[in-house]
């Protein structure tokens, strides 16, 4: 073997050995339970809720993801993947729901598009007053 070929395997190894175990991982581990008994409020005029005052706008918090799904509507829905239990996010120019682990696809309301996910995300009724939404079971 050649130096420069011992070199090239010798840094890949060590670059392997980066990767999070996490990744590698078999895809039977985790719980996908849904958020149960929820039941809070966010102030829209925080700077931690700014997201949700624009049509579009999402945010996760209590691990339900909350979304400004129009003018004066919000979407809840349990951030937990139903396949391993990640945390899913909003693509709002696809107008979807994305889980990075598996590449599982919901749509607005959380029924399963694509993907491993085996059912749908868990809903949750929002409503609002003035500049307060509760979101609950």
């Amino acid at each position: 073997m050649e130096r420069k070929d011992f070199l090239k395997a010798t840094f890949a190894m060590c670059g392997m050995s980066l990767i999070p175990a996490a990744v590698l991982e078999s895809c039977t581990k985790a719980t996908t339970a849904a958020p149960s008994n929820v039941n809070f409020t966010l102030d829209l005029t925080l700077a931690a809720n700014a997201a949700l005052n624009t049509v579009g706008g999402s945010l996760v918090s209590n691990n339900i993801l909350i979304i400004r799904s129009g003018a004066s509507t919000f979407t809840a829905l349990s951030a937990i993947c139903t396949h391993q239990g990640c945390t899913v996010g909003y693509n709002s120019s696809a107008k979807d729901i994305v889980c990075p682990c598996h590449g599982g696809v919901y749509n607005i309301t959380g029924a399963v598009v694509s993907g491993p996910p085996p059912s749908s995300l868990t809903s949750y009724t929002v409503t609002q007053s003035g500049n307060i939404i509760t979101i609950k079971s």
